[in-house]
C-alpha cells in the first residue's frame, strides 16, 4: 500500500497588538499587520488588538481582547503555540508571566528611553515613578521572554546589555546558541510586497494644492520627542524660492484615543500659524486613514523627519521613513539615528546636523530643484534588502523550530510555574536534588526565582 506523509500541523502564532489595526493606524498596528501577513504562507496568525476593527484580512484571524477582561486573552494565549507581545501588555495581563506558552517579545519600540523625553515637562518625582515602572516592566520582559526581537543591529547592542543585566545571557543560552541569534534577533520594518498604488489625492483637489504644487510631507505623529518646528521654521524660506511648495503634516492625533495629545502637535500648529501659513502653504490633518497614506505617499516629491539628539534618536527605528523608501520618496532627515545612516549611504536624500533651519531650508531647496524621478535609480537595491518576507524570516524560524529558552526551561523544570510539584515527596526530592548537586546558595536563588514569579516579580 501507499505510504502517506502526514501533514505537519502549521505553527499557531499569536501577535497582541498594544495599539490599534484600523483603518487609521500607526507604526504599531501597520508594523504587526503587514508582519501577519509576511508570515502567512507558513504559520497561522491570530491578530488581536485592543478595540474593534472595520479590518477583514482574509487568512488573518483579527480578535479583540479587552484590558478589563483578562480572560479575553488568556484564552486566545491558552490556543496558541506562540505568543508575541511588546511594552506594558504583560504589565496588564500578568498571567502572561507565567504562561506555558512559548513567548516572543518584540523591542522594536525603546519606550524605556521614549519616556525620558515624554514626560521631559512633568515635575522629577513624576519623572522617576514613569521610569522606574519603564524600567521594571523591561526587566520584566528580560525574564520571561523565549525569544526576542528588536528593530536593528544598534537596538539589539542594546538590548543584549538588558538582557546581560538580567541574567539571561548565561551558560545555557550560550551553550544553546553562541551567537546569541536563537535568543534575540532582529525583524525590523519592511516593505509590503507589492507596489504603493498611486491616485490623486491633493494636488488639483484640495483648494490648498495647485496641480503645479509640490509636496513636502511630515509622514506620521507629531510626537514630543521629534523636531517639527525646525521645519516649520525654515519654511519661509523654501516658499519664497517655491512659491507651489506646500508642508502637510499627515497626523496630529493618534489613532488611538488612549494615547494622549503630544504637546509638541499644538505647537507646531501655533507656529503654522504664527509665521502665516497654517491652512494655506501649510497644512494639517488629524490622521489619513491606511489607503489614504499610501496615496499620499505617492503623491508628495520629499518625505521629512527631524528629531533631536538624545538617547532615543540613537536606538529608534522610524516606520515613517520605510514608508518613504517604501514609495521611493526622498528623504530629509536629521543625522543621529540608524534611518539617517541608511539615507547617508544608499543616497536616498539628504541628511542634516540637527536644529539648523538654514541647513534645512537649503537642503529642501536643492531637492525641490529636481525632479521627484531623479531618485529612482538608488531605491532599486531597497527593494530586496527590505522586503517584508525577508525582514520577517527570524521571526519565521523561531515560530517553525524554536523551543523555549534554555535556561528558562531548566528553571521550569525545576520549579514549575504552576506549582512546585504535586506533592509533598516531590517537593522534597526536588529541593534535595538541587541541594546535592548545586549548593545552598542555588536552592535559594531558585526558591528566591520561584517565589518571585508566583508574586509577579519576574
Amino acid at each position: 500500500m501507499p505510504e502517506f506523509e502526514t501533514p505537519q500541523r502549521r505553527p499557531q502564532l499569536l501577535i497582541v497588538s498594544n495599539d490599534v489595526v484600523d483603518v487609521k493606524m500607526a507604526g504599531p498596528g501597520m508594523r504587526y499587520l503587514e508582519m501577519a501577513r509576511a508570515l502567512l504562507d507558513e504559520v497561522d496568525i491570530t491578530l488581536a488588538i485592543p478595540s474593534a476593527t472595520s479590518l477583514e484580512i482574509p487568512e488573518i484571524r483579527l480578535v479583540e481582547y479587552q484590558e478589563d477582561r483578562p480572560h479575553s486573552l488568556r484564552t486566545l494565549v491558552e490556543n496558541s503555540d506562540i505568543t508575541l507581545i511588546s511594552g506594558y501588555i504583560a504589565e496588564k495581563h500578568p498571567f502572561l508571566q507565567r504562561s506555558r506558552t512559548l513567548l516572543v517579545v518584540d523591542l522594536y519600540d525603546p519606550f524605556i528611553l521614549e519616556n525620558l523625553h515624554y514626560y521631559l515637562d512633568e515635575p522629577m518625582g513624576t519623572q522617576e515613578r514613569h521610569n522606574r515602572f519603564a524600567v521594571e516592566t523591561t526587566n520584566r520582559l528580560a525574564k520571561i521572554g523565549d525569544f526576542f526581537i528588536c528593530g536593528s543591529e544598534r537596538q539589539r547592542d542594546f538590548w543584549m546589555g538588558v538582557l546581560e543585566a538580567n541574567g539571561r545571557i548565561n551558560p545555557y543560552t550560550f551553550a544553546q546558541d553562541p551567537s546569541l541569534s536563537s535568543l534575540i534577533d532582529v525583524v525590523g520594518i519592511g516593505f509590503p510586497d507589492r507596489d504603493p498604488q498611486p491616485r490623486p489625492i491633493l494636488r488639483g483637489i484640495h483648494p490648498s494644492f495647485p496641480e503645479d504644487s509640490r509636496i513636502v510631507l511630515w509622514g506620521g505623529g507629531i510626537w514630543d520627542w521629534l523636531d517639527p518646528l525646525t521645519l516649520v521654521n525654515a519654511w519661509p524660506q523654501v516658499i519664497s524660492r517655491f512659491p507651489t511648495a506646500r508642508l502637510v503634516f499627515m497626523g496630529t492625533r493618534h489613532p488611538n484615543p488612549n494615547v494622549p495629545y503630544h504637546e509638541m502637535a499644538k505647537r507646531t500648529e501655533t507656529l503654522a500659524d504664527e509665521i502665516g501659513e497654517k491652512g494655506s502653504t501649510i497644512i494639517f490633518f488629524e490622521w489619513l486613514n491606511y489607503d489614504d497614506r499610501e496615496a499620499l505617499l505617492c503623491e508628495a516629491d520629499i518625505g521629512v523627519t527631524l528629531h533631536p539628539l538624545h538617547v532615543e534618536t540613537r536606538y529608534a527605528i522610524r516606520t515613517r521613513v520605510l514608508d518613504y523608501l517604501w514609495a521611493r520618496l526622498p528623504v530629509l532627515i536629521t543625522e543621529g539615528d540608524v534611518t539617517s545612516v541608511w539615507v547617508r549611504s544608499y543616497n536616498l536624500g539628504k541628511v542634516v546636523p540637527e536644529a539648523d533651519v538654514d541647513v534645512v531650508a537649503q537642503a529642501l531647496c536643492e531637492m525641490l530643484a529636481e525632479p521627484k524621478d531623479a531618485w529612482d535609480s538608488t531605491f532599486e537595491p531597497l527593494r530586496d534588502i527590505f522586503a517584508w518576507p525577508r525582514v520577517v524570516a527570524p521571526l519565521k524560524r523561531y515560530c517553525l523550530e524554536g523551543t523555549r529558552a534554555a535556561d528558562l526551561q531548566i528553571r521550569n523544570a525545576t520549579f514549575p510555574p504552576n506549582a512546585l510539584v504535586a506533592t509533598r515527596a516531590g517537593i522534597l526530592v526536588r529541593v534535595l536534588t538541587v541541594l546535592r548537586e548545586e549548593g545552598v546558595r542555588s536552592l535559594l536563588r531558585r526558591t528566591g526565582r520561584y517565589i518571585g514569579g508566583r508574586l509577579g516579580l519576574f
